[in-house]
């Protein structure tokens, strides 16, 4: 969590470098552990590349093998991963719908809000605005459940780029983008915030 809290102020390469120090070789259960914070903390990010390698190597390694409880976390930043790739995002989504109504819900189990997010983003790959307005919805009633408010910036980001997606006027996204920008850098997300500064940066801006 010290890597996840970094790479949220705004240091990815200190967050995934200390992640690193987890590589131990010859222990699948570290090496799931690295997977899991791995695959985590570049989906924060939007680093949809990294997140990918790591989760295929997990399971090229048949480390899914060991049935810990960070699996369906992987399967889902996974699920992330290659949404964000091109490789079938519906399906994607979809899937990780699943993992989390079966692993996350019952009972509540940490990340509910922040893998909503996820699938909103991917719906959002998957060019389905209505499915993804969906999960952002479900993610903010998450927030008043459980009080998970970590992924508030991100949530506000997606919302944004969902009002770009709907072909909003660009005054509105760029409203709804500086908003989350706003919240991201007065609760010291600064990971969220220049990912809002990126989709500030231009209509054509990649958060």
């Amino acid at each position: 969590m010290r890597a996840v809290m970094t790479a949220l102020h705004g240091d990815v390469d200190a967050a995934l470098a200390f992640v690193n120090t987890w590589d131990t070789p010859g222990d699948p259960y570290a090496a799931t552990v690295r997977v899991y914070y791995t695959t985590m903390i570049a989906s924060m990010a939007g680093d949809a590349e990294t997140a990918r390698r790591a989760g295929e190597r997990w399971a090229a390694a048949g480390l899914d093998r060991l049935r810990t409880q960070r699996d369906h976390y992987i399967r889902q930043n996974w699920c992330w991963a290659r949404a964000l790739t091109g490789e079938d995002p519906a399906g994607a989504a979809a899937e990780a719908e699943e993992l989390l109504a079966a692993h996350l819900l019952d009972p509540p189990q940490w990340g509910i809000t922040y893998h909503y997010a996820l699938i909103a983003e991917m719906w959002l790959a998957a060019g389905s605005p209505d499915r993804a307005e969906a999960a952002l919805d479900r993610a903010d009633q998450a927030i008043w459940d459980y009080g998970q408010r970590y992924a508030e910036g991100l949530l506000l980001l997606l919302k944004a780029r969902l009002l770009q997606a709907r072909g909003a006027p660009l005054t509105a996204v760029r409203a709804a983008a500086q908003r989350a920008h706003t919240h991201s850098t007065a609760r010291g997300a600064h990971l969220f915030a220049r990912r809002a500064e990126r989709l500030l940066s231009g209509p054509g801006g990649n958060a």
